[in-house]
C-alpha cells in the first residue's frame, strides 16, 4: 500500500472520532428537544381543556336561555290560569304549567351537572397551567446546560474537522468523494481491513462483510496503491499496517 491508502486509514480514524462527537452533540440537543416536546404536549392538553370548557359554557348558556324563556311562558300561563273561564280551560293550563315546571326541574339538574363539569375543567386547566410554568422553567435550565455542553463539543468538532481536512490532503478528489459516500453508507466505516486465516494456504476475507477475497486482491494491495473495493459490500479494502511486510 502507498500514501493514498495509508492516508485513507488515517482519515477513517479521524472520521470515526468526528462522527462520534457529532452523535454526542445530537444526543445533548435531543434532551432539550424531548423537554420541548413534553411542553408542547402539555400545552395541547391545556388547549383541549379550554375547548371542552368552552363547549360546556355554550351548553350552560343555551339551557339558561331556554329556562328564561320557559319561566316567562310560565308567568303568562299562570296569569291565564288565574283568569280561566271554566274548569276545562283551567285544567288544560294547569297541566301545561306542571309539564313546564317538570321540564325546568330536569334542566336545572342538567345545569348543575354542567356547572360542576365546567368547574372541574377550569380547576384542571389551572393545574395544567402550573405544569406548563414548571416545565418552561425546567426547559430554561436544560437549555443553559445544553448550551454549555454544546459549546465544548463544538470546539472539539472544530478541532477534529481541521484534523480531518489535514488528513484528507494528498488524497485525490474522486477517491475522497468515494470515501465520503461509503462513510455515509456504513456509518463512517468506508474501509475494511483484510482478515486472514489458515497456515501456508491462507484464506482472506473482508473485515466489513466477512465475504471471501482473492489472493490476487491481497497481492495488489501489497504491491500497489490502487483503490480496490470488496466485490460484496463495496468498501475499500486495506491491509493491517502491521502485516504489510
Amino acid at each position: 500500500m502507498g500514501p493514498v491508502l495509508n492516508g485513507l486509514i488515517k482519515l477513517q480514524e479521524v472520521e470515526s472520532r468526528l462522527r462520534g462527537v457529532k452523535q454526542k452533540l445530537a444526543r445533548t440537543r435531543r434532551g432539550l428537544t424531548l423537554q420541548e416536546n413534553q411542553l408542547r404536549n402539555i400545552q395541547n392538553t391545556l388547549e383541549s381543556k379550554k375547548d371542552e370548557a368552552k363547549l360546556i359554557r355554550n351548553k350552560i348558556d343555551k339551557i339558561e336561555l331556554e329556562m328564561q324563556i320557559r319561566d316567562e311562558a310560565l308567568k303568562k300561563r299562570q296569569e291565564e290560569l288565574n283568569n280561566a273561564k271554566n274548569n276545562k280551560e283551567y285544567s288544560a293550563l294547569l297541566t301545561e304549567i306542571n309539564v313546564n315546571k317538570a321540564d325546568n326541574s330536569k334542566k336545572e339538574n342538567e345545569l348543575l351537572e354542567l356547572m360542576a363539569a365546567l368547574e372541574n375543567e377550569q380547576e384542571e386547566s389551572k393545574q395544567i397551567e402550573s405544569q406548563i410554568e414548571k416545565q418552561s422553567q425546567k426547559i430554561e435550565q436544560v437549555r443553559e446546560q445544553v448550551n454549555v455542553k454544546a459549546k465544548d463539543i463544538q470546539e472539539s468538532l472544530s478541532k477534529l474537522q481541521n484534523e480531518w481536512d489535514e488528513a484528507s490532503r494528498g488524497i485525490p478528489n474522486e477517491v475522497l468523494e468515494l470515501f465520503r459516500r461509503l462513510s455515509d453508507n456504513y456509518d463512517g466505516e468506508a474501509l475494511a481491513y483484510v482478515d486472514s486465516t489458515g497456515g501456508k494456504r491462507r484464506n482472506y476475507t473482508c473485515g466489513g462483510c466477512f465475504m471471501s477475497l482473492t489472493n490476487e486482491t491481497v497481492n495488489q494491495l501489497l504491491s500497489n496503491d490502487d483503490i480496490i473495493r470488496c466485490p460484496s459490500c463495496s468498501r475499500i479494502v486495506v491491509l493491517h499496517q502491521d502485516k504489510e511486510d
